[in-house]
């Protein structure tokens, strides 16, 4: 199996530094990853090539089977390093439905409802659903 950090190498070169030099594993580097990821939708027109690849590698983490100590649960570190941060930006949880599948949605409510509201996730979760009906592009993850 290939480590996280390998991974992540490969998938982002133009960070490289940043995740070799990375003492807090990948819960480290997640916050990285989501400036990254802010910080693409800003571009004009938007990164989409960077866009994928973020969602991509965390469709990866997601998919590792848990492994033993802090570092071997990448799932979870994605969750909390990523996922739940998602709803914070207004560009990046508009644009979820293209990335995210509807059951992967669904099964991170309660990572989004950190930051939400009960009226907040229920206007999202509607919106998410809607826009995700005129997506026929398979989700990342």
């Amino acid at each position: 199996m290939e480590n996280w950090q390998s991974k992540a190498v490969k998938s982002f070169p133009e960070l490289e530094s940043q995740i070799t030099r990375n003492q807090g594993g990948l819960l480290g580097l997640w916050p990285d990853l989501y400036a990254a990821l802010t910080a693409a939708y800003r571009e004009t027109p938007i990164n989409e090539n960077l866009i994928r690849r973020i969602y991509e590698y965390a469709g990866w983490c997601f998919r590792q089977p848990e492994g033993e100590g802090p570092e071997g649960d990448l799932s979870n570190a994605t969750a909390v390093g990523l996922i739940e941060s998602l709803p914070l930006d207004q560009r990046v949880s508009d644009d979820l439905h293209r990335w995210m599948s509807v059951e992967t949605f669904e099964g991170c409510e309660k990572l989004f409802r950190y930051h939400l509201t009960e009226d907040e996730f229920g206007k999202w979760h509607a919106a998410f659903v809607g826009k995700k009906k005129g997506v026929a592009a398979p989700s990342l993850f």
